[in-house]
């Protein structure tokens, strides 16, 4: 598969073969000059650097040379072996001796020795070497380009040999020099001449131009550049040095571009041809990266301990791995393997007496108790033993940055004596270095410990401080955290107002560059405190000005960055844009991106300037994006249209998590009422403990009462029968309905408890904007109007365990059954639910019932994956029975409805919050108006049964939503009570019926009944009459 690839890819690109030509013509033009008595000594140097190149290169010298009769006979008469005695043969004798002469004396050399304009030659072979700074001042070489470029770009200069060794003599002293510009403006004449003989030379100034549009940031130039030129002229060359580095820039700009499956394809080829583990480890530092990329982590992860089992002779080798192990199962949650990896790189780290990295591995935990658990004393314990090992004189930079993480540490748990003498002491180590942008992050941070202790004058003061800096020096976090601090002080100084209109510019800011940042987390936004920090205050600040619709609409702003985040996931725009395309995005988004934070410490006019700026690089940039952003996003319309929406019978129920706080927003026609709820780890705990507890079974009625009680629905209007809501991570794995309405007698209680079920109808969307977009009804013209999939053996499924789902087969036959109303109906089961079959169906099937396995993504909802079969028996990967929800992006959905009915958790726990979440947008993302998935694993004979039912009150013209309260309440009352069995199945989208309503029996009856009765009375008149 991967040499198939690669054959493709590299199909294009001039062969080593076709160097052989350019390089006999080359020859060729050389003999002929030298025929003519021109330039004689340049021309049998460019013929010997070919003859120096390999013993093909001599062989084609030979061959070229053979009119010229002391070449000839030179070339005949030595072997490709002896070619390196004679590196200046047939050099002018004169400059040959000059050359020897700067060389063996080390000169500095002179406009006294050679001016700039003379011999250009011995300026080739200088700056070629890697000591050429022995021989050249700055203030020369800086002299020398200008009289050079004036020389190639005059009309007078002829193009020839000697004007492409003073054209590679500007190339090289640019690169030196750092004049990128200059190398930029320069690529076509270099490409396009071919006087330059095929060399090593030629190669490392390909290089150069290689390396400047790297630094533009053009990889597409590169990788055009490394396909036509670099790489083939390595390949003939023979240099596999330089064809190694050469792949391994080609897959990094690949990555770079999201180029995720070309990347792995070249280093794969890499990584199967190197010869030693530590050649393999330093090439998958590369691959693991891109099999993360791809949502392989599996392959990640085997190698890493493959890797482990061999003899790895450098520790670090060995640390690297046990890192890179604790940061993967970080950041899927599973502590106590992480904890386990980092244990055993300490271990490794005291074997080898290594005591940076032991206290780089107390600073990594002491990050990871606070930033997972919240754990201050475990953090400061660990940051306080790295910072016995760091010290400011010998890691300066490490040392300020966890004096940092403690001082922020202790800030948030209030201890602000401690904060405030370790920021105190960042600010005197980084004045004392001049280290401008960690001393303002200490001002900014001591100004937030003095708001807290409501000093306000001392605030003040430091305020003024920034003032005198520029504030270029901040990043983005910290120029947000900036803000939100002198916002605070306008507050508590009494003015709200200036507070929120310092502000909300700021949270806007957040908001469009969160949404834009390619290099978040697929599929999530990446949140950091100093963001949670504004995002808390403006909405505290609008609520207390009461100023809610304005706080409602910020919380759910938060809800749609992860939409943004699909459309601008690298894997999808790398599937629908050319790698032209894909680098100038790219390039704009940084410049937007830099405007951002240029935005937040400007003043007013410039603000309206630079948001100027931005919108047009953001038209320009919205104009590459116009075929990926498929679900462009329109802007929520104000809160008083949808709550004009609302009937007088409708709730609407926003929840949104922000840091240590659960905002819940109660919207009905007529009011908006925003409360929140500490939302600490503890709380946290309980509200997975719960949840937890739904999905195993051992459901907790008392415990269900209790977080019916934190979230204040007892007293729900005695209008209100239907809820409308919106969850937020904990709450997707806990449906509203399954809430007891009265106290229960006992936590198992399940058949005397009286469910929210059973009072009103509940509907889930995932923002406001989904739940206004939704409230209409949808209907689409589809080739099929149902097809279902179903497997229920999984033996031959590789790299996985999956169990059997002997009911899936029965269920799907059934639904096709009860769905009477529809008349084209596909059914794929066994072999027959293969990927290809599904990827084509699906996009043309108005409902899409998946009754086989699949896994929902809690780290990156593109890799949430629903297993089919493979297409063919010559499929080997596990790749091929795995479809990811991305791969659908490309297979735009007409679904109505989509129906997964066997979904667990890819982490092997219960599926999260975030992977609910996750899956339902990026369904939506493809296409899908709304999708119906079990939030926790169900018997497969109960599931079965429930989707039944369901489908069946859809074909009686039954609302989604309704049809999957019907279902539920059929479980409750004619089997197991306990929530965990009726309660798993959730419906997010369009609740719009997909048929319409039957017409009731009885009252069909009835009417033909009275239609007689009529005829009857009708007759009797009628004969009454005559």
């Amino acid at each position: 598969m991967i040499l198939l690839y690669l054959i493709l890819f590299l199909a294009p690109f001039p062969t080593d073969t076709a160097y052989v030509e350019k390089t006999e013509t080359q020859i060729a033009a050389y003999v002929s000059n030298i025929e003519k008595g021109q330039n004689v000594s340049l021309n049998s140097w460019a013929i010997h650097e070919i003859a120096l190149l390999n013993c093909e290169g001599l062989d084609i010298v030979k061959s070229s040379v053979q009119s010229l009769d002391e070449k000839a006979s030179f070339y005949n008469g030595i072997s490709c072996d002896e070619l390196d005695k004679h590196s200046q043969s047939f050099w002018d004798e004169a400059e040959s001796n000059l050359y020897n002469q700067i060389i063996d004396n080390g000169d500095t050399v002179s406009t006294n020795i050679i001016d700039y304009d003379e011999h250009p030659l011995i300026h080739f072979r200088i700056l070629m070497e890697n000591e050429f700074h022995y021989y050249y001042s700055t203030n020369y070489l800086k002299n020398a380009l200008d009289n050079w470029l004036s020389y190639i770009n005059s009309e007078q200069t002829n193009g020839g040999l000697e004007y492409a060794i003073v054209l590679s003599n500007v190339i090289r002293t640019a690169y030196i020099l750092d004049r990128y510009d200059v190398i930029q403006e320069n690529y076509e004449k270099f490409v396009n001449q071919n006087w330059l003989p095929n060399s090593i030379h030629r190669l490392r100034l390909l290089g150069a131009f290689d390396y400047t549009f790297y630094i533009y940031g053009e990889y597409d130039k590169s990788l055009q550049l490394q396909r036509n030129y670099s790489l083939p002229l390595a390949m003939f060359i023979g240099n596999k040095t330089e064809i190694n580095s050469i792949k391994v820039r080609q897959g990094a700009y690949l990555y770079s571009l999201g180029k995720y499956h070309e990347s792995k394809a070249i280093y794969e080829e890499l990584y199967n041809e190197s010869e030693t583990l530590e050649e393999q480890y330093s090439l998958f530092t590369n691959l693991g990266a891109t099999y993360l990329k791809l949502g392989q982590s599996n392959k990640y992860i085997t190698f890493q301990l493959r890797a482990l089992d061999q003899e790895i002779e450098k520790y670090t080798t060995r640390l690297n791995i046990y890192r890179n192990l604790f940061i993967y199962y970080s950041s899927i949650n599973d502590v106590n393997t992480a904890l386990n990896y980092i244990e055993k790189a300490r271990e490794v780290a005291i074997e080898s007496q290594d005591t940076t990295e032991l206290a780089l591995i107390d600073f990594y935990l002491g990050s990871f108790y606070w930033n997972n658990y919240k754990d201050a004393e475990k953090a400061l314990a660990n940051l306080s033993a790295a910072s016995q090992i760091f010290s400011a004189e010998k890691n300066y930079e490490t040392y300020i940055d966890l004096l940092v993480e403690k001082g922020t540490i202790l800030s948030k748990i209030d201890s602000l004596s401690e904060a405030r003498q370790t920021f105190q002491n960042v600010k005197q180590l980084t004045l004392s270095r001049s280290d401008t942008p960690d001393y303002l992050d200490a001002v900014v941070n001591l100004t937030a410990i003095d708001l807290k202790q409501n000093k306000i004058t001392e605030a003040a003061k430091n305020l003024e401080d920034v003032q005198l800096y520029s504030l270029e020096n901040m990043d983005f976090q910290l120029s947000v955290k900036y803000q939100t601090v002198k916002s605070n002080y306008f507050s508590l100084s009494g003015n709200d107002r200036a507070a929120i209109d310092n502000l909300l510019p700021v949270i806007d800011q957040v908001i469009d560059r969160a949404k834009n940042n390619t290099d978040t987390q697929e599929g999530y936004w990446s949140v950091e405190d100093e963001y949670l920090d504004a995002f808390e205050l403006i909405v505290e600040l609008l609520i207390d000005n009461n100023r809610s619709p304005e706080a409602l609409e910020i919380l759910d702003r938060l809800k749609t960055i992860n939409d943004a985040t699909l459309y601008n996931s690298p894997l999808v725009k790398a599937a629908k844009l050319t790698e032209e395309e894909l680098a100038e995005e790219k390039k704009l988004n940084q410049r937007i991106q830099s405007l951002r934070k240029k935005y937040l410490n400007a003043t007013q006019e410039e603000r309206f300037q630079i948001n100027t700026q931005i919108d047009r690089i953001s038209a320009a940039r919205n104009q590459i994006l116009a075929d990926v952003n498929l679900d462009k996003e329109e802007p929520l319309p104000p809160i008083w249209s949808i709550q004009r929406s609302l009937n007088d019978d409708e709730l609407l129920l926003h929840f949104t998590e922000v840091g240590t706080k659960l905002y819940v927003s109660y919207l009905t026609s007529s009011q908006i009422r925003i409360k929140f709820f500490t939302f600490d780890k503890q709380r946290q705990a309980l509200f997975s403990q719960i949840g937890d507890n739904l999905a195993s079974g051992n459901t907790n009625l008392l415990e269900l009462y209790r977080l019916h009680e934190i979230l204040d629905l007892k007293d729900i209007p005695n209008q209100i029968k239907q809820i409308s809501v919106v969850p937020d991570n904990y709450l997707y794995r806990i449906p509203l309905e399954v809430l007891p309405t009265e106290k229960p007698d006992s936590p198992i209680s399940f058949g005397s408890t009286r469910y929210l079920i059973e009072d009103y109808h509940f509907r889930y969307f995932t923002s406001l904007k989904e739940f206004d977009s939704n409230r209409r009804t949808f209907s689409a013209s589809t080739e099929t109007d149902f097809s279902g999939f179903a497997i229920s053996d999984f033996q031959n499924f590789k790299g996985t365990n999956l169990p059997s789902l002997p009911y899936a087969t029965v269920e799907t036959n059934n639904i096709t059954n009860v769905l009477s109303s529809f008349n084209n109906k596909k059914v794929f089961t066994g072999d027959a639910a293969t990927k290809d079959i599904f990827k084509q169906k699906v996009g043309t099937s108005r409902l899409v019932h998946v009754a086989t396995h699949s896994e929902v993504s809690e780290k990156d909802p593109l890799f949430s994956t629903i297993y089919l079969k493979n297409s063919s028996d010559s499929d080997t990967l596990q790749s091929d029975q795995a479809l990811y929800a991305y791969e659908l992006f490309d297979t735009p959905l007409n679904s109505e409805f989509i129906m997964l009915n066997s979904c667990s958790s890819g982490s092997g726990s219960y599926i999260q919050g975030s992977g609910i979440m996750g899956i339902s947008r990026a369904l939506r993302y493809a296409g899908a108006k709304s999708l119906a998935l079990n939030l926790w694993s169900v018997n497969d004979k109960v599931a079965s049964e429930f989707a039944t039912d369901f489908y069946d009150l859809l074909n009686e013209g039954e609302t989604k939503s309704e049809a999957i309260r019907q279902a539920k309440l059929n479980q409750l009352k004619r089997a197991n009570a306990n929530p965990h069995f009726w309660g798993a199945y959730m419906m997010i989208g369009n609740p719009s019926p997909v048929t319409n309503k039957s017409t009731n029996a009885g009252l069909m009856f009835s009417l033909l009944a009275l239609t007689g009765l009529l005829a009857g009375f009708i007759t009797y008149r009628k004969e009454e009459s005559a």
